[in-house]
């Protein structure tokens, strides 16, 4: 399947459904699900009376997600599970010149030191101290030592800094109506949060196998509008395609390993320094799967799991490291108007590392696969997407 890169940048208000927390209150994801598109396209075809071509065309696709961006050519991504900020003072240190007063103590990844730790201790390396994250920001010479805590929400890099991305949002107050009498009700009313359109943009990918079904989707999506109340004022967007810079899969992998090399000998050395032999070089090539939405994962029994593992040309990995968390999966089916099965998944931002003895050569054609592919079920509507090598782990400092 080809990759197509796109653009959606919202007219009006846009409103992606969520769990309710009270019945009166109707809030919303702050990125645009692959499931969205899969739906507004379902429900083109079922306002042309097409409802025969919905599942042939469907499974010729698979549907990424979308994430809040602050320009079309920027690619934003989630935050991984590693990512720590200072809790006295959070937010990046570098960012650019007309954002300086959003600079924090930086950003920082716990990855790559919590793996060679883990991995050292493995090897029978004892360290005379436990790992403790504290914040190293020194102002006029003074450490803030502060306690570090995650970062959730999303990201992007631009050429003189990093930037926070959080969609502005606002809140509607509306009228329910009688199911029975289509009228008012009296006293009753509801409250609905959006996603202000104004500077808000969201990239993402979609794979099709024909071109001519990107067009249509298109042509659906700007023509019904996206996500939730359509019908009262939400959901406008206008779609464009866009080539954001990614750094290849390569680059990724090998940058990932050399990273990880330099923190590698600074603890190995370490460890020597209390007469523990330990290599001075990882064992192996590693990389990190980054979930960059929710995943339904099953083990090889078939049985419920939030430990990824791959099959990679016959070989079976399984994590040498990995942090994550549960959350709910469920959504509603536009094209059948039912809900879909729920259950618990691997969370936003989890993060697995694996170690192989494949050379970058052999392991970058499988990885590129496994990317475009995704990972778990229900991948055609944009569950289980994943970034390898994801470029956060190496963006910033370890902490």
């Amino acid at each position: 399947m080809t990759e197509f890169w796109l653009n959606l940048t919202p007219t009006e208000p846009l409103r992606v459904g969520e769990l309710k927390p009270t019945g009166q209150y109707l809030s919303t994801r702050s990125y645009v699900p692959g499931s969205v598109l899969r739906g507004a396209l379902a429900e083109w075809f079922i306002a042309q009376g097409r409802e025969a071509q919905i599942v042939p065309v469907v499974r010729r696709m698979r549907f990424g997600n979308f994430f809040p961006t602050v320009s079309a050519q920027v690619l934003s991504l989630p935050f991984p599970i590693t990512a720590l900020e200072c809790k006295l003072k959070g937010g990046f240190h570098k960012v650019p010149r007309e954002r300086k007063k959003d600079a924090g103590h930086g950003i920082r990844d716990s990855l790559l030191i919590a793996l060679v730790y883990v991995e050292l201790e493995r090897l029978g390396a004892r360290f005379p101290v436990p790992m403790l994250l504290r914040c190293s920001h020194a102002d006029e010479g003074t450490p803030c030592g502060g306690r570090m805590e995650r970062v959730n929400g999303f990201y992007a890099r631009l050429d003189d800094g990093w930037v926070k991305v959080s969609p502005s949002r606002g809140i509607q107050t509306k009228v329910a109506l009688s199911r029975y009498r289509r009228a008012a009700r009296e006293r009753m009313l509801y409250y609905v949060l959006g996603l202000r359109p104004h500077g808000l943009s969201f990239v993402g990918r979609i794979w099709s196998e024909d071109d001519a079904v990107i067009a249509e989707l298109k042509e659906a999506a700007q023509s019904i509008g996206i996500g939730a109340l359509t019908t009262r004022g939400f959901g406008s967007v206008q779609i464009s395609e866009v080539e954001p810079a990614l750094p290849s899969l390569k680059e990724r992998l090998q940058a990932f390993n050399e990273r990880l090399r330099e923190v590698w000998r600074s603890l190995a050395d370490l460890a020597r320094q209390v007469g523990v032999e330990v290599p001075g070089e990882p064992l192996g090539l590693y990389f990190s799967v980054d979930l960059l939405v929710p995943a339904l994962l099953r083990d090889r029994h078939g049985l419920p799991t939030l430990r990824l593992e791959l099959n990679l040309d016959g070989e079976l990995l399984v994590p040498v490291w990995w942090a994550t968390q549960t959350t709910f999966v469920g959504g509603w089916s536009t094209a059948w108007g039912l809900p879909k099965p729920t259950g618990l998944g691997a969370a936003q931002g989890s993060t697995y590392v694996f170690r192989t003895k494949r050379s970058v050569e052999e392991l970058v054609p499988l990885l590129e696969s496994l990317e475009a592919q995704g990972v778990g079920e229900r991948t055609d509507e944009g569950l289980g997407e994943i970034i390898v090598c994801h470029p956060f782990h190496m963006e910033v400092m370890p902490v």
